[in-house]
């Protein structure tokens, strides 16, 4: 009797037992609070927030060492894929901050290279740290969150390939650059609008929210056509100033071509671009930043 009492007991609790932990499963799955559901959860967006590498993978069977992006060695095998990375952040963050503002990029940043590390290869091996650096940068811009918007910066996989499919990809960049021009088409700004139709009678709404004549902007090839004609020599740096002077030159000849520069998004950008006048070392936040400003860029 004993024995039997001692067993049914036993019985009982087994049943109990499995009882709540099918009730504790159901729960788990009910809540969201699975294993399988937290990974799910925790990578988000994750490929739209992780920044590209700026590099190309390395051959994981490598035994030699490889020229990086920062002209040192690296391991053959390094950086790892864009997938591998973003895999790892999503493994060590439950929550990516996904802003656009200044902070909120250093973070993924900061978090990117973590992940570089605990895949046993050096930042060196991406562009990520420069990059990193020239955010850090701004920070004692009062201005810093709308300077980057203004610049129009693309971090992220995702928004590169935005990029590429986006308006001033579509608005006639090839253009027609004309006689004595150089290589305008490759140095006029991307206007950052679709054009509008030649025919149009009536306004639309513009890029910053104000109504503009339907008919504009003019395409990007009669603007690249355009500042060929008014202009001998389009200056071809990559420093601060001469991007300026792209700027201005291309708001001229859209003010030539009777449309506003709230057609554009171009006078924001260049707004953007004087606030980082007062730098000290603007110019290499501007190459650190990856700055694409032009249709061919």
């Amino acid at each position: 009797m004993y024995r039997r009492g001692v067993s049914s007991r036993t019985r009982k609790l087994l049943v109990g037992g499995a009882a709540a932990a099918l009730l504790g499963s159901a729960l788990a799955v009910g809540t969201g609070m699975s294993q399988a559901a937290e990974t799910g959860a925790s990578s988000g967006d994750i490929n739209a927030l992780v920044p590209a590498l700026g590099f190309s993978p390395g051959d994981p069977n490598a035994t030699a060492d490889r020229v990086g992006p920062t002209g040192v060695k690296v391991p053959g095998r390094c950086p790892p894929t864009q997938a591998q990375v973003n895999a790892q952040v999503a493994l060590k963050n439950a929550n990516l901050p996904s802003g656009a503002d200044l902070e909120s990029r250093i973070q993924r940043f900061e978090k990117t290279l973590s992940a570089i590390q605990d895949l046993k290869c050096p930042a060196s091996s991406t562009t990520l740290l420069g990059r990193l650096n020239s955010l850090t940068a701004l920070r004692g811009n009062a201005n810093r969150d709308d300077v980057l918007r203004g610049l129009g910066l693309n971090e992220t996989p995702a928004d590169k390939a935005a990029a590429g499919s986006g308006d001033a990809g579509a608005s006639g960049a090839t253009g027609n650059a004309g006689a004595g021009s150089g290589n305008v088409d490759a140095l006029v700004p991307a206007l950052g609008f679709s054009p509008g139709d030649p025919n149009a009678t009536a306004d639309r709404v513009g890029p910053t929210g104000v109504k503009v004549p339907g008919r504009c902007p003019p395409t990007q090839a009669q603007v690249n056509a355009q500042v060929a004609l008014k202009n001998a020599n389009l200056p071809s740096g990559a420093d601060l100033e001469s991007r300026i002077q792209r700027f201005e030159k291309t708001l001229s000849a859209i003010q030539d071509l009777k449309c506003p520069a709230s057609s554009t998004t171009l006078l924001g950008r260049l707004n953007s671009l004087t606030a980082l006048r007062g730098n000290a070392n603007r110019d290499d936040v501007l190459r650190g930043l990856g700055l694409n400003e032009t249709p061919a860029g």
